[in-house]
């Protein structure tokens, strides 16, 4: 994703010119910007730069209005994605709670957007759709809900773990066998529910005819941390409504091409499957399900 970047001087000119943000300034220097986005005279975010000024890098959030921040999102190489989320606990002990491609679970996002409301003339409605006073609350919320699903990933074992992979690379390669030669695609159909790991397909491709003549089917993903994953399963098909109305809920996209009731769309679940996480640095993991 590109992210634009915007130096503290440029921020200072923003808020300058906006009479609300203005008022919100707390402290502004030549590497940090302060501002009280709830109006209890603290300091709620901060923006600062690198050691020149030019660009800023890193945000601090107030989670808990304490008048310390104890959320930070750190932009080590200055592309425009944050690198590092750390957390500062009561003690005053600092956390790393995601670090390189772990970031994109989920506080990728927040840090995106708290940039572009930087930028953003009308950063809080445009971007949004919230007013100013709201911020503070917004971040406070959003930032607990990361947390929470970003402990989950961190902690997923069994199935669990194969479905946040799989969810989180987007795009996995399924193949098949047609006839005697290997055929592969990429899919990002995916769901868990009840203990089942499931993926979508249309009843008139031909993918479907052939895990219907052979449903051994391999799964491989990759993550650009230097991981992969393969799978080895057979795919048994799921015809009921629910668990098809459940993988049109999570994908929406899906909706225009699918519905429950059209005859085409079909639901496989993996069974007998065998998971394997690799990577270059470490020993391969295996997991049964």
């Amino acid at each position: 994703m590109d992210v634009k970047r915007v130096s503290i001087r440029q921020a200072k000119k923003r808020i300058k010119n906006d009479p609300e943000l203005s008022r919100m300034l707390v402290r502004s220097g030549w590497r940090e910007i302060a501002l009280d986005l709830d109006g209890d005279g603290m300091a709620d975010v901060l923006f600062a730069s690198d050691s020149v000024g030019r660009k800023i890098d890193t945000i601090a959030v107030d989670l808990d209005g304490s008048g310390e921040y104890n959320l930070y999102i750190h932009d080590y190489d200055g592309n425009g994605i944050p690198d590092t989320i750390l957390m500062v606990d009561d003690e005053g002990e600092r956390q790393i709670l995601a670090f390189g491609s772990k970031v994109e679970l989920g506080f990728l996002n927040l840090g995106v957007k708290i940039a572009n409301l930087l930028m953003a003339e009308d950063f809080m409605n445009r971007e949004l759709g919230i007013s100013l006073a709201d911020l503070a609350e917004y971040l406070k919320l959003n930032a607990a809900v990361m947390l929470q699903e970003l402990e989950k990933r961190e902690t997923a074992e069994g199935i669990d773990r194969v479905y946040y992979y799989l969810n989180d690379a987007k795009t996995y390669y399924l193949a098949t066998i047609d006839g005697n030669k290997p055929r592969v695609r990429p899919f990002g159909t995916i769901l868990l529910d009840e203990g089942k790991l499931y993926i979508q397909t249309g009843k008139v491709k031909d993918v479907s005819k052939q895990i219907g003549q052979n449903p051994n089917v391999e799964i491989c993903a990759c993550m650009n941390d230097g991981t992969w994953l393969r799978i080895e399963a057979e795919l048994a098909e799921d015809d009921s409504h629910d668990v098809k109305v459940k993988m049109l809920d999570k994908m929406p996209s899906l909706k225009n091409r699918y519905s429950p009731d059209d005859g085409n769309m079909q639901m496989f679940y993996l069974k007998n499957a065998t998971a394997v996480f690799s990577s270059f640095t470490a020993e391969p993991e295996t997991i049964t399900f």
